[in-house]
């Protein structure tokens, strides 16, 4: 796939109808280059940058679909029957179906780029299950119990674990606990995502809690217990890395607890704003803390429950109802707050729309706040992946943006890399995409409202 060349010097900000005409014409006073590199970028970039060259139809993968995901090697369509349909990203053939009817209580799910049944208590066991499918067959590879919150880090060199969380003494049917009823202890366990083996298992008392990062991959998580007791966990062991008593935790239940950039963040509503308090991960040692407060009047919703804090990048974000403040993790300090609603994060750029209007996507860096690019008319392109794995074009989904800008029955498409903020055009597709995944120089989508149709990209 073509991709934006670097020259060595700023060309200032990116407009949303540069895209339309890539790459864009000669300011006056530009550095004037080599008449054979100039050539040389040409060729690079009508072979693979400009818009409306390079893509091709491949073909509608399946009608009245209501939903799609897509892992490593197949996209998976879920159809009314319910059945699931696994088509080949290469050829867009479908390898195999298989029927989620009945009593199953099937769930099509993806993790770890991996494609897994997920079963409701009472369906297919007591509790929750999780079954393996086969890429090959779409028959059943292992079943374990409990349901996957979490991906995270294996042991060196191992695929990555599934934290798994199962209430083994649900009830069938599910009924609601009587007030005033002792909370059951809760199994944990952590999956070897392809093999299904159980590295470790525990459980936690009635009353405690577990929470797991926002980023996958992640090398622990931790739980706490009634009284304010926190523990962190190695995501490979199960085992105790640190523990201490966190005020925080002890008196009234937090609003929120997060694992934010190598941090435990507790989130705590106030009559003043939010207190938001910081401790290290591999020693529970305070941090810092801040007191975090709306611009404007917050809703009583907000004022109630709290805001949001969320991983981004290699900063901290805290989206609320009116703007996006984003904070230092080391300090806590706020680095900059604007009227935006967070899209995409990566460690160099993040994507948001303006809170005022949709269609204007915006590129930001982290450090400044300020725009790389402003994407009038354009908008962010739902993903269909969840990014755990790198493709053969060297672009992790969770490294890249799609978005897109609506021409007549169709679509521009575009690409916005989450390291460095480059912009690469893709072509026209049509009908309009709804959600989409990109591997292999394909494209997949759900377009024209419930079909999964297949592009190729320039390779």
């Amino acid at each position: 796939m073509g991709e934006l060349i670097d020259l060595g010097e700023s060309h200032g900000m990116v407009d949303g109808e540069d895209l339309l005409e890539w790459p864009p014409p000669r300011a006056a006073g530009r550095r004037q280059w080599p008449i054979v590199l100039m050539l040389t970028l040409v060729v690079l970039f009508a072979t693979g940058s400009r818009p409306g060259t390079g893509i091709e139809e491949a073909g509608t993968l399946a009608e009245h679909a209501s939903a799609m995901v897509a892992d490593r090697g197949l996209v998976y369509a879920m159809r009314d029957e319910p059945a699931l349909t696994a088509f080949d990203w290469t050829t867009g053939k479908p390898r195999w179906t298989r029927s989620l009817a009945g009593d199953e209580g099937g769930q099509a799910y993806l993790t770890a780029d991996r494609a897994y049944v997920r079963h409701r208590p009472c369906t297919a066991t007591v509790g929750w299950s999780l079954e393996r499918l086969d890429p090959a067959t779409g028959r059943q590879l292992w079943s374990r119990a409990g349901a996957p919150i979490a991906v995270l880090a294996g042991p060196a060199g191992a695929a990555p674990g599934l934290l798994t969380v199962d209430d083994r003494s649900a009830s069938c049917p599910p009924l609601v606990p009587a007030r005033g009823a002792a909370p059951s202890p809760v199994h944990l366990g952590g999956l070897d995502a392809e093999t299904g083996e159980i590295r470790w298992s525990f459980d936690l008392p009635g009353g405690a809690r577990v929470v797991a990062p926002d980023v996958p991959g992640s090398g622990w998580f931790a739980a706490w217990y009634p009284g304010g007791r926190a523990e962190i966990r190695n995501a490979a062991t199960g085992a105790i890395t640190a523990a201490a008593d966190v005020p925080e935790l002890a008196d009234t239940p937090p609003t929120s607890v997060r694992i934010v950039a190598g941090l435990l963040v507790i989130v705590q509503v106030r009559g003043d704003g939010a207190l938001i308090t910081a401790y290290r991960s591999d020693t529970l040692r305070y941090q810092w803390h801040m007191l975090f407060s709306s611009s404007d009047q917050a809703p009583i919703a907000e004022m109630a429950y709290g805001p949001v804090v969320v991983a981004c990048g290699p900063m901290i974000c805290v989206p609320n109802w009116r703007d996006l403040a984003v904070l230092d993790p080391e300090t806590g300090t706020e680095a900059w707050r604007r009227p935006l609603q967070l899209d995409a994060a990566g460690p160099g750029v993040l994507v948001a729309r303006d809170r005022d209007d949709f269609t204007r996507v915006r590129v930001v860096d982290w450090q400044t706040g300020k725009d790389r690019a402003d994407l009038a008319g354009w908008a962010v392109v739902p993903t269909a992946s969840d990014g755990t794995d790198d493709d053969d074009i060297g672009f992790a989904p969770a490294g890249s943006q799609l978005v897109q800008r609506p021409e007549d029955d169709g679509a521009r498409i575009a690409r916005i890399d989450l390291r460095t903020g480059t912009i690469t055009p893709l072509g026209l597709v049509s009908p309009i995409p709804s959600r989409c995944s990109m591997r292999h120089h394909r494209l997949a989508c759900i377009a024209g409202g419930d079909s999964v149709r297949l592009w190729r990209l320039p390779g």
